[in-house]
């Protein structure tokens, strides 16, 4: 049967019922009596490919009080899914007959035909007075009134003492905690004032920021779909913060793209006093981090996806999805996995969760709330336009689904809030390097520390090594982007892949005009390689293009709706006017901030009417972010012979002192300290090596350190080397460094 059209003559809810039926004939299903003298009817279901086991209750076909904990049952509405179905079928392959009976106590479960709905089962203990005590809890038809939920707890005490085996269900028992919660919330964010809600975080909040928190605290489970630029993290996290100074969570689990991990931390780091967890590395150590107890964890997609295959399932109080849009199909294993997440709250980011079809908006709604679309064969049916081949011709209905949508997904367009924006947003957007990239950067970053040491020491450098120096540096920020820069053979690199997905973020939000710029021709060309794969159209600036060629460029990209990115090396940051665009993109930044600011003033210059966006892309735990983060962008430090503004070929003994101090300053900030037996606090790398090279250069301090370290065994002669250390991490730490070093 077909799993896409509903055959004609047959209801929705028949094919829907038929499929399940299907599927339990197709999928190895294995069925066991699970013996329950309190529930009757109770089945164990297992599913041999999955490796997951589900419970079932089974009073025959059209009972409305058969159940099972699958997902499936719980959405689709029918009361039936391929498990009860697989039962079914054993049953009748074992010539039994369903159990019928019902147990004689009264009890309280969800029943989830026609949304999810508390009801009560009165049994036969004392049941006139259940069912008085029920009046004021429960409709006619036994469903719980909906603004009682949060009061039941009273009645359950109450119907315990009448039945002393009284039982509520774990699904029932969760979802009138879930209601007690979201009263609790929704009474508490009323009373919040804005600066307490903004205070929880180390910046000022714009207006719009503060109401997305006040937004996402009250609805617990929400989808925050602002355009790009509106600051969804600083959001994400606020709402974070505020559950956790309010003592509702004490975790949070933040699942992204694997090249916004450092982003995340950063964030954290800039906007909070709380400590986060970045889980990388060998599979042993994951595990472990996991089990840290740090507040934030933070993880990517595609480890989360290999983790979960063994650790079966995750616990946090908040989960937090990045960049949910990505996880286009929501049969992936990426998506799968993120499913078996449990969380009492979640915040689900996307700037685009309607990019191409509606079924994407629904797959991402599944990880914020299940049930807020309904079930997905009625959705479909409800807003879905096809032709007799079942071809998608259109969509109806969309004010509907948006009313659905109204209590758990926030979303604002920067026209809507351009009051509130600044005429100018800087994001720095950190993004890791590949192995091969790491593995080439890290080794310039010896060259240039031994040379530097050189220079500090001595105050002396060849020509030689004083261009060395200056390549190794230049090196070093060009592997940042791409080994391609290097050797225009192999292509390892991030950061291409980042910047192409803003483009499209961008687009999809609405700015059809981007520019992105890189100093390095090879950089361009290779992003504009990808721009192409994707269909996306683009002007293209470089040195190699006349004078005379520019100005129809310029004016092609401001002009044509189908021209939609400049792609530019630093040839066209000065003279060109390409106002029409709303966001930049820096791939790398130059060292001098005036370079900087004669890229960005491209598009932001007088009489540009919308906020601009900088994006600018740095190379996480390299010599880019160092550089960042402990010079600040020193005015001029670095200024032509590293920007490749000035004729000079090496450095002349004053600026080379100042870069030299500049770049052991970076270097010491990324070493360790270890402590020695003896000399105290001693930094792992050049410290060590310098006293080591002045305890050689001393014929009597050689003498004393072989005396104190070379044995002779009088007896067998035998010579050995005897280093006594403080510890076995003192060791550690020696060869670390030399490790780093060589």
């Amino acid at each position: 049967m077909s799993p896409t059209v509903c055959p004609e003559g047959m209801s929705l809810a028949q094919w829907q019922i038929q499929l399940r039926r299907q599927a339990a004939r197709k999928d190895s299903l294995t069925v066991a009596d699970m013996p329950d003298k309190n529930v009757p009817g109770s089945f164990s279901v297992s599913n041999s490919k999955t490796k997951r086991n589900y419970r079932v209750i089974y009073h025959g076909i059209a009972s409305s009080w058969n159940s099972c904990d699958c997902m499936d049952f719980r959405t689709n509405g029918l009361g039936t899914c391929k498990h009860i179905e697989a039962v079914d079928r054993w049953l009748k392959e074992n010539g039994r007959t369903p159990e019928t009976r019902m147990p004689r106590n009264s009890a309280i479960d969800v029943c989830y035909m026609g949304g999810r709905r508390l009801r009560l089962r009165i049994g036969a203990t004392n049941a006139e007075s259940i069912a008085m005590a029920a009046m004021r809890y429960f409709d006619d038809d036994l469903f719980a009134v909906p603004g009682m939920v949060s009061e039941l707890p009273a009645f359950i005490d109450q119907a315990r003492k009448l039945d002393s085996r009284f039982y509520v269900s774990t699904d029932a028992f969760n979802l009138i905690l879930d209601e007690r919660d979201n009263l609790r919330r929704r009474q508490l964010v009323k009373e919040m004032t804005d600066s307490e809600i903004g205070g929880v975080l180390h910046t000022r909040l714009y207006p719009y920021q503060i109401d997305g928190i006040r937004f996402a605290f009250g609805a617990g489970r929400t989808l925050i779909a602002d355009e790009m630029g509106l600051g969804k993290t600083i959001q994400a996290i606020g709402t974070a913060e505020l559950l956790k100074a309010r003592r509702m969570a004490t975790s949070a689990l933040i699942l992204c793209p694997t090249s916004l991990k450092y982003q995340w931390k950063r964030e954290i780091e800039r906007f909070t006093d709380s400590d986060v967890t970045v889980i990388e590395g060998l599979h042993t150590q994951r595990r472990e981090l996991y089990l840290t107890p740090t507040f934030y964890k933070i993880v990517s997609y595609h480890t989360l996806a290999n983790d979960i295959k063994v650790l079966g399932s995750l616990r946090s109080d908040i989960l937090i999805m990045d960049e949910v849009q990505r996880l286009k199909n929501w049969n992936t294993q990426i998506s799968q996995a993120a499913r078996r997440i449990d969380s009492d709250y979640s915040i689900v980011l996307s700037g685009t969760p309607l990019e191409n079809k509606l079924d994407e908006l629904y797959s991402v709604m599944q990880f914020v709330d299940q049930y807020a679309l309904g079930p997905y064969h009625r959705f479909i049916d409800r807003t879905v336009v096809t032709d007799s081949n079942g071809k998608i011709t259109g969509y109806k209905n969309l004010n509907e689904v948006g009313q659905r949508l109204k209590s758990c997904m926030i979303r604002r367009r920067k026209a809507d809030v351009a009051l509130q924006l600044p005429s100018r947003s800087d994001q720095m957007l950190y993004v890791p390097m590949t192995k091969e990239q790491q593995a080439i950067h890290d080794e310039f970053k010896s060259t240039v520390a031994q040379l530097s040491m050189k220079w500090q020491r001595y105050r002396f450098l060849s020509e030689k090594d004083r261009k060395r120096l200056l390549l190794s540096l230049g090196q070093m920020r060009m592997v940042c982007d791409s080994t391609f820069i290097l050797d225009q053979r192999s292509r390892y690199d991030t950061k291409v892949t980042e910047a192409v997905q803003l483009v499209k973020d961008a687009m999809d939000n609405g700015h059809d005009k981007i520019v992105i710029f890189s100093q390095w021709e090879r950089m361009t060309r290779i992003v504009g390689e990808e721009l192409e794969r994707e269909g996306i159209a683009y002007e293209y600036l470089h040195g190699g293009v006349p004078s005379a060629k520019r100005g129809a460029m310029t004016e092609r990209f401001s002009t044509d709706p189908q021209s939609h990115v400049f792609l530019s090396t630093d040839a066209g940051s000065t003279g060109l006017n390409l106002q029409a665009a709303s966001v930049i993109i820096n791939i790398d930044l130059p060292w001098n901030p005036a370079v900087l600011e004669q890229r960005i003033a491209r598009i932001y210059r007088i009489g540009q009417q919308k906020p601009i966006q900088v994006i600018n892309l740095i190379a996480a735990n390299t010599i880019e972010e160092r550089m960042l983060a402990t010079l600040n962008f020193k005015s001029g430090l670095f200024a032509g012979v590293l920007d490749g503004g000035d004729d000079q070929i090496t450095l002349d003994d004053a600026k080379l002192t100042r870069v030299t101090q500049a770049l052991t300053e970076v270097f010491e900030e990324e070493t360790p300290a270890v402590e020695t037996k003896d000399a105290g606090p001693m930094t792992t790398g050049s410290d060590f090596f310098s006293a080591l090279a002045r305890t050689l250069a001393s014929p009597e301090a050689t003498k004393a350190l072989l005396d104190d370290i070379v044995h002779t065994d009088p007896h067998t002669g035998h010579t050995e080397l005897r280093i006594p250390v403080s510890s076995r991490d003192a060791v550690a730490g020696v060869l670390d460094a030399i490790r780093k070093l060589f």
